[in-house]
């Protein structure tokens, strides 16, 4: 979501640009699908809403829009929407109603319609204009959701992890058929976040009941597959990369990361600044590799507000390395929108 301002580009937020003069309606779209959820409304209504804003033939609409009229028939609407049945469309319009995304400015028959040119028109229709006034409301849902999206994918990847781990135990074979049931649906974080408490109690449990020759012989064969795979991972990421997705560690340190070295030496230097002890950074490193650590520690700044806990979550995300992958993507997605 942009403000397109003059002469410079604004911030997503009105209140933190006063000189946006426009604002993009498919920018407007692409927050709702992601906050969609927040306000009561799917796909099919969002399509209704797609093909309604297809026919305001403005891409920028000012910010101080109070009105913004299109006035299809629903025929011409429903053609728009590949046949869509008028009871079908009706509904989804009057979700979008109900939602205060779009308002009725009816005509005395009910009929949509303008009359006029210019300043003089009138226009009978589909009103717009809330997408407008709900525009900070819309974009602050599209940023919670997106971080919790964010929060479930990393906690799923870990739930994925413990599972694999859990899977040569015959003895967690209830609980795993269980879990692949729950997995069947959408599970929130907390759900999520239950099933990972639940599934590491069960890992350690297991594992403490077994004998010590057992457990190094697990070691040896979790540890270099766990290597292996950062290995992989590692091989799809540049310092470079790391660079332009790290950007909070500007603050303390603002010299670009060419190298591995750059990155591990930055680490270094900030997570006793940010109250990670030496010694949890340094058992992360035992456990993934120093430069797999440093970027966990690095991305652990990057959400450092939203994060009580920093020591447990800089291991969640080298405990599974495809915890911090997942966490990567999201970053990458996050700068890309």
């Amino acid at each position: 979501m942009t403000f397109h301002t003059r002469p410079e580009p604004g911030r997503a937020n009105r209140a933190a640009c006063p000189g946006a003069a426009t604002i993009d309606k498919w920018h407007i779209l692409d927050a709702l699908t992601d906050a969609a959820e927040h306000f009561g409304v799917g796909h099919r209504q969002l399509a209704v809403l797609r093909a309604l804003l297809s026919f305001h033939p403005q891409r920028h609409w000012p910010v101080t829009a109070e009105s913004l009229i299109v006035f299809p028939s629903n025929r011409t609407l429903s053609a728009r929407l590949a046949g869509m049945p008028d009871s079908t469309l009706r509904r989804h319009l009057a979700t979008l109603v109900t939602a205060g995304l779009v308002s009725r400015h009816a005509s005395a028959n009910g009929k949509r319609y303008r009359r006029g040119r210019g300043q003089d028109a009138v226009a009978f229709g589909i009103d717009l204009g809330p997408l407008v006034t709900q525009y900070a409301a819309i974009n602050s849902a599209a940023t919670t959701a997106r971080q919790d999206a964010e929060d479930r994918a990393a906690e799923r990847a870990r739930v994925l992890s413990l599972r694999a781990q859990l899977r040569p135990l015959t003895e967690a074979a209830t609980m795993l058929d269980d879990l692949s049931r729950a997995l069947r649906r959408k599970l929130s974080l907390t759900q999520l976040r239950d099933w990972a408490t639940r599934l590491r109690a069960c890992l350690a449990g297991l594992v403490t009941a077994k004998s010590s020759t057992s457990n190094s012989q697990n070691e040896r064969h979790i540890e270099p597959e766990v290597k292996k795979i950062i290995h992989q991972l590692i091989n799809d990421i540049t310092p470079r990369e790391v660079d332009n997705l790290c950007t909070e560690r500007r603050c303390y340190f603002d010299d670009p990361l060419r190298s591995w070295s750059d990155v591990e030496r930055t680490a270094d230097n900030l997570a006793p600044m940010i109250g990670l002890s030496r010694e949890t950074v340094q058992r992360a490193a035992d456990r993934a590799g120093r430069t797999w650590a440093a970027i966990a520690v690095l991305m652990v700044l990057e959400r450092f507000a939203q994060i009580r806990d920093l020591g447990g979550y800089l291991m969640s995300l080298v405990h599974e390395p495809g915890a911090l992958a997942t966490v990567l993507t999201a970053q990458r997605q996050k700068i890309v929108s």
